[in-house]
C-alpha cells in the first residue's frame, strides 16, 4: 500500500505563502480598506486573541505562520478570514 504524498509547500515572499488564492485575498484587502470596511474594535481584539493563542502566531513579527499575513491588518478588515476557519468575516448584524 502506498503512502499519501504530502503536499508540497507553498513557495513564500516576504513570509507570505504564494498561493492560486492570495491574489483574491489581497484584492479584498484592497477593497476593504479603500471602502473603509473595518470590524468594531471589540471584533479586532477578540480575532487577535484567538490569532496571538495559535500555535501559528510568530510573535516575533506579529504574523500568521499560515498565511503569512500581518495579522494587526488582516484582524481588523471585514472580509478577512482565519486560513484554519478560527474565525471568519464580519457580517453586521442591522437591527
Amino acid at each position: 500500500m502506498q503512502r499519501p504524498r504530502k503536499l508540497a509547500r507553498a513557495p513564500r515572499v516576504m513570509g507570505v505563502p504564494i498561493r492560486p488564492k492570495t491574489g483574491i485575498d489581497l484584492m479584498k484587502a484592497g477593497r476593504d480598506i479603500a471602502m473603509r470596511k473595518f470590524v468594531p474594535d471589540d471584533i479586532r481584539n477578540e480575532r487577535l486573541s484567538v490569532c496571538q493563542g495559535c500555535e501559528h502566531w510568530s510573535k516575533q513579527s506579529n504574523r500568521c505562520t499560515e498565511c503569512g499575513c500581518q495579522m494587526r491588518v488582516k484582524t481588523s478588515l471585514s472580509s478577512s478570514k482565519c486560513p484554519i476557519n478560527k474565525w471568519g468575516p464580519y457580517i453586521p448584524k442591522h437591527e
